[in-house]
């Protein structure tokens, strides 16, 4: 067991956890914003969110990420989204603050449907606690027991197509691929390029249940690309059921409710790769408000 988790660190440490670069949500199908900066601006509403995640429960070390996040739109033309989210995650002696600030324009390609186009710059603090290494050489010059930290600027870049049916994303994030430089005594890669694609669509079942089913592809430089493959189903637009398989990772449910402005989602994934022999699961749970936009700001597509 403790082999185990101190490989996953150490291959964490050296490529910077290709995988779990970026925080990994389940719920995101309920803030895609935190994916792709083009999404700001695109709510009827300006929603203000908090998301907290405990992966792999049970095994010491293992990620935890918690982000909030909040976006509106504004502007004269009234076409212009602007957003901004923090974000903390810790794996094991490793962790990673960050600061989104983020801008979207919203064009009408027709009566019903938009095309928004997004950019955010962000700065990330990168660390490593290695008082909490197990080190095997105690020679090695590159350990010194402190805690060494790098800071780094990056940016997104997203595409939105929408209107109250369905919604088309396309979206890259840590384009700058920025170097963290932790030491004279070695350095870590570049930040990994990763690249979404989202899109779903709304089925109208009766007056009180829709159905909407969608996809999320995502993919890096040098990984081979992983596939969600998600359902939602809405009660009178209050109440929401959700199921979702991330391909050679998890199973999904999410299930949450939206009293007034407020709202609440708890999403447990069932672990099925290997990792299913040492944990039982994660859990992420999202509280969120709505609030109103100011009277100047357009009215957008729900």
């Amino acid at each position: 067991m403790k082999t185990i988790i101190i490989s996953i660190l150490l291959i964490s440490i050296t490529i910077i956890g290709n995988s779990q670069q970026q925080s990994l949500f389940s719920q995101y199908l309920f803030n895609g914003f935190l994916i792709n900066p083009a999404i700001a601006g695109s709510d009827s509403k300006s929603p203000i969110q908090l998301t907290a995640r405990e992966q792999w429960a049970g095994i010491d070390g293992a990620p935890s990420t918690q982000a909030i996040s909040g976006h509106t739109s504004l502007g004269l033309k009234e076409s212009v989204g602007v957003g901004g989210y923090l974000y903390n995650d810790l794996f094991g002696p490793v962790s990673r603050a960050g600061i989104h600030g983020a801008f979207a324009y919203h064009i009408n390609i027709s009566p019903n449907t938009k095309l928004a186009f997004g950019l955010s710059l962000s700065v990330f603090q990168y660390k490593i606690n290695e008082n909490g290494l197990n080190i095997i050489n105690a020679n090695d010059v590159a350990i010194t027991g402190k805690t060494e930290a790098a800071l780094a600027p990056d940016a997104n870049f997203g595409l939105y197509l929408y209107n109250n049916k369905y919604f088309v994303g396309l979206s890259s994030t840590q384009i700058l691929s920025s170097k963290l430089n932790l030491n004279d005594a070695y350095n870590l890669s570049n930040v990994t390029r990763h690249y979404y694609f989202l899109s779903g669509y709304k089925f109208e079942i009766s007056k009180s249940i829709d159905i909407e089913p969608s996809v999320l592809l995502k993919l890096t430089e040098y990984n081979p690309f992983q596939i969600d493959i998600n359902a939602k189903i809405y009660y009178q637009k209050n109440y929401w059921l959700g199921f979702s398989y991330r391909t050679d990772d998890a199973m999904v449910v999410m299930l949450g409710l939206k009293l007034d402005r407020y709202k609440i989602g708890y999403a447990f994934d069932y672990t099925t790769s290997n990792l299913s022999n040492y944990t039982y699961g994660s859990h992420e749970i999202m509280l969120g408000i709505e609030l109103s936009k100011p009277k100047n700001s357009r009215k957008v597509l729900d």
